[in-house]
């Protein structure tokens, strides 16, 4: 499970925490404790998503949208790496 306050969890420890329920209101981050009121705060996703889900994803949209995606993409993905450090 990815948050948008990006943190990280397995969907284990993600349903322990509740933070996968369907009651939006009382979801809060097990991290930082961020509300998770939107129901997209907080989803499951895959860590190594297959090629064919990966020619899919961001078929269709405009090519502003999928550059807005891979600039929050690489943003999410240097957080993370200057948290491991």
């Amino acid at each position: 499970m990815v948050t948008t306050c990006s943190h990280i969890f397995c969907v284990p420890c993600s349903q322990s925490e509740q933070c996968l329920t369907t009651t939006t209101a009382e979801r809060t981050c097990p991290a930082c404790n961020t509300e998770l009121s939107n129901p997209d705060d907080a989803v499951v996703t895959q860590l190594n998503p297959t090629e064919d889900y990966k020619t899919s994803v961001l078929s269709g949209l405009s090519p502003n949208i999928i550059m807005e995606c891979a600039g929050r993409g690489l943003a999410f993905y240097s957080y993370q790496t200057s948290q491991e450090m």
